[in-house]
């Protein structure tokens, strides 16, 4: 019955991450920077409710950002390179019991049938602190 509900939430995951894709076009290298300045330390493991799952951003081939509530992010590193060439992909976030966990749940995007990556590392981002270190960085001086 479990396996039976993980696949419900990886199936919505798919639906709900295919339109999320954020920000327009930022090099990877910076992007990264960027995110790895408002990451906190590894975690083991997240809640993660894809229904509920507020959207994503893709920085580079093996590290994502996943926002499970408006002022809730984490940073993905990734096992390998799962998201080359997507500009708009539909991605799939593997969960157990409503946790996402490093080492063992992976990553999958539909544009690229058959490649996986597990979910090596999790960071906690400060979303405040980034929105508004954004917010001053965009704002005219």
């Amino acid at each position: 019955m479990k396996t039976v509900h993980a696949l419900s939430l990886s199936a919505a995951a798919m639906l709900m991450l295919g339109a999320c894709a954020t920000t327009p076009k930022e090099a990877s290298a910076d992007k990264l920077a960027r995110y790895q300045s408002f990451a906190g330390e590894p975690v083991r493991s997240i809640p993660y409710n894809a229904t509920g799952s507020h959207g994503f951003d893709v920085i580079d081939e093996q590290h994502m950002v996943v926002e499970t509530r408006p002022s809730e992010g984490y940073l993905f590193s990734l096992s390998g390179p799962c998201l080359r060439d997507n500009s708009a992909p539909v991605l799939n976030i593997t969960s157990q019991v409503g946790r996402v966990s490093a080492g063992f749940d992976r990553v999958s995007s539909l544009s690229q049938p058959g490649m996986t990556c597990i979910v090596k590392e999790i960071r906690p981002l400060d979303m405040k602190a980034l929105r508004a270190a954004e917010k001053s960085t965009n704002s005219p001086t």
